[in-house]
């Protein structure tokens, strides 16, 4: 059971970061707090103590209790459970921007590290948790529970279905697919394609991505899912012998599928096209260069945060937020190379 002196503390933070008292503004006495919650002025001072702690509030004898000019959310913390490190540095960019702390977790691999990642962050103290889903986050009781309890969550560059709105932030996919696949049918007249994943179709940037490059092309790549992204590629073989490209869900899985094509003798692009997704790093030092999508990844990164500070002062914001991608032309699709 929570105690009186901490409900009436979250109750004053609330109507501070909601808005509804300001920086500079004077909320009520101890005498109208007592009043209002039935208790003694003891309880309500160690209420204001909590917030006069946090850097929320000032108290100034002789004259009252004020909210501080300290920016209310500098005091929040972060929790990060993301893999890519250009939307975790564009989480960090905005974060250090309003003076809030990130927490950043190392890699997780499976469902299990993934509860003990939420675990060990909320006992840092987090505020709220951005991260990046996988088809395994479903299984996730922990993350339910905190959804369930309207714990600040924001999910980035995929969607999943877990039960619970959550907002996210995305690329997208779907956008960025189709201009592979116009592109490709457009100049390169293709007839049939194998789109590459490791990852389930479920997948919001997986099949939205397939989608896309199906809509471009005018009609459905065979679908081929190796087991993992640094997996055993040589099933795209037999397939790259009767296709005229192949798209990978992502740019890492093209750089192997290359080195894979290249060992056995098929030339690209003269042999077969080859398409990637994310604009990498890898997909320019590749041979040879990766015809790819670029995506803003810095800038999911901050829009996560900026829905982060609005869900934990309780504002309302948008549950899907897409951001546009770029065609990057380069020669694995038979092109010359036009970044």
């Amino acid at each position: 059971m929570i105690p009186l002196y901490l409900k009436i503390a979250n109750y004053l933070e609330t109507k501070i970061l909601k808005g509804e008292y300001l920086p500079g503004d004077k909320i009520p006495s101890e005498n109208i707090l007592s009043e209002q919650f039935n208790t003694t002025r003891t309880t309500v001072r160690k209420a204001l103590a909590e917030l006069e702690k946090k850097g929320i509030i000032t108290r100034v004898f002789g004259l009252g209790t004020f909210v501080t000019e300290i920016n209310i959310v500098s005091k929040k913390k972060i929790g990060i459970i993301v893999q890519n490190t250009k939307i975790v540095y564009g989480i960090i960019k905005f974060c250090s921007k309003i003076g809030s702390k990130c927490f950043v977790v190392e890699r997780v691999e499976n469902l299990e590290a993934e509860k003990q990642a939420i675990k060990q962050l909320l006992s840092m103290g987090v505020d709220g948790i951005i991260m990046e889903p996988t088809a395994t986050s479903r299984a996730n009781d922990i993350l339910k529970s905190l959804l369930q309890d309207n714990f600040p969550v924001v999910f980035v560059d995929r969607s999943i279905d877990i039960g619970f709105p959550v907002p996210t932030v995305i690329n997208n996919n779907y956008s960025g697919g189709k201009m592979l696949g116009e592109h490709m049918k457009k100049v390169h007249k293709i007839k049939s394609a194998i789109y590459v994943t490791s990852e389930d179709m479920t997948i919001s940037s997986v099949y939205e991505r397939y989608n896309g490059i199906k809509d471009g092309l005018k009609f459905s790549p065979e679908i081929i899912k190796v087991s993992k992204i640094d997996g055993d590629y040589s099933q795209i073989i037999k397939f790259a012998k009767k296709a005229d490209a192949i798209f990978f869900c992502n740019d890492m899985m093209a750089v192997r599928g290359i080195t894979t094509l290249l060992q056995n003798n098929i030339k690209i692009p003269d042999d077969i096209k080859v398409l990637g997704y994310d604009n990498d790093y890898v997909s320019k030092i590749v041979n040879p260069k990766l015809t790819t999508v670029n995506q803003d990844l810095s800038l999911i990164g901050e829009t996560a945060a900026s829905l982060m500070v609005s869900l934990i002062k309780n504002e309302k914001v948008a549950l899907e937020n897409k951001i546009e991608s770029k065609l990057i032309i380069r020669n694995s699709c038979g092109c010359k190379e036009k970044e």
